[in-house]
């Protein structure tokens, strides 16, 4: 719309005196200066957007095709084409449909990440032992010092996890059963050898196969239970502490299967249910020829968020047992459900892999280190 103004800046409503004000004002003409036109480009700013993206998933490509690997898609908007103003007629400022517009820039969209259908439960997973801990305190596993660890040759190969709390934390039954030792092991070695737990409780499993499964809670403060003693879940054991060889006041447990043996641990992460809302990732790094690989880093990157940092290792040479169906060698729990990388290696031999956590399972993968 044109806007007709007088010099004042009131609106004129007789036209002898519009005519006169307008050719008051009418500058003198200058026939021979050329219209000026503007030169030079405006800047414009590129407007970036990275895209993580992961090739080579043996799953569904969840990502757009054709883009590789922290390819960065950069869309920029054409500059203005640079016009002149019409100024033909003195105080009318008009808008003309031929006048450029600078575009809007665009952008290249996301990549979007749509989870597959839940592949079937992996064979072998168990997950129905509950925490050892109460649930309103601190009950996750220490990632520092998982299953099969030995904290970089620091310390002999951990057949349990452990639960870092204070002295004094309720230790409660992770399943029903019967308890089978209560005491210390100044006399008897349980462990590798005497006074290495400490106080502790031992409680067989009811099973409903009627198999050997035991649970051990290691370096208590104080024993609340007897040898014969039947026991439900959730029942109080003792009181956690730093008993026997121990750096700190913590609960260690350990699941065994088949005998009351140190040397027939399995990982408990395969047995114990994860956090709400958490899943459990294990697996198997293997060499080109399909043999086990000790102590080798991995670590899972989410690719589709952000998920807190989470790592471990493979088992290392000795103790430590694999489960006897799944043969995993590493396995990680409290894991955030989405899609994740899992890397193994360092950065002068590495491997990666594509996978789908999902909550309240063992997701399975094998990861081959070639090289």
């Amino acid at each position: 719309m044109a806007f007709i103004l007088s010099r004042a800046g009131r609106f004129v409503g007789r036209a002898g005196l519009l005519f006169l004000l307008l050719a008051g004002c009418r500058p003198a003409p200058n026939n021979n200066k050329a219209p000026v036109t503007p030169t030079g480009t405006e800047s414009v700013p590129e407007l970036a957007v990275e895209h993580s993206v992961i090739s080579g998933s043996p799953l569904a490509s969840p990502h757009p095709a054709g883009l590789s690997p922290a390819t960065a898609v950069k869309t920029v908007a054409a500059p203005p084409t640079p016009t002149s103003i019409a100024t033909s007629t003195p105080g009318v400022i008009s808008s003309s449909p031929a006048e450029a517009v600078a575009e809007e820039p665009t952008y290249t969209p996301a990549p979007t990440f749509t989870p597959p259908p839940p592949p079937p439960i992996v064979k072998g997973e168990q997950l129905w032992l509950q925490r050892p801990v109460p649930t309103s305190g601190p009950a996750w596993t220490d990632k520092t010092y998982p299953y099969g660890s030995t904290r970089g040759g620091a310390l002999r190969p951990h057949t349990g996890v452990e639960f870092v709390v204070p002295t004094g934390t309720p230790v409660l039954a992770v399943a029903s059963g019967t308890v089978v030792v209560a005491g210390d092991d100044l006399t008897v070695a349980y462990g590798p050898q005497t006074n290495f737990y400490g106080n502790l409780v031992i409680v067989q499993l009811d099973t409903n196969d009627g198999s050997a499964l035991y649970t051990l809670f290691g370096h208590l403060s104080e024993v609340s239970v007897e040898v014969g003693q039947r026991v439900a879940t959730g029942d109080l054991l003792g009181l956690s502490g730093s008993s026997g060889v121990a750096d700190g006041p913590h609960v260690h447990l350990e699941v065994r299967v088949g005998a009351n043996s140190y040397g027939a641990t399995r990982n408990p992460l395969l047995w114990l249910r994860p956090q709400p809302q958490m899943g459990v990732v294990a697996g198997r790094v293997v060499d080109a020829s399909g043999q086990l690989l000790y102590e080798a880093p991995v670590t899972l990157v989410r690719v589709d968020a952000e998920a807190p940092y989470t790592a471990t290792t493979s088992y290392a040479r000795g103790e430590p047992n694999s489960d006897d169906v799944l043969r995993e060698n590493f396995a990680v729990d409290d894991v955030v459900p989405g899609y994740y990388q899992v890397i193994v290696g360092d950065s002068s031999r590495r491997s990666v892999t594509e996978m789908w956590v999902f909550p309240g399972r063992v997701n399975f993968v094998e990861v081959v280190l070639g090289g």
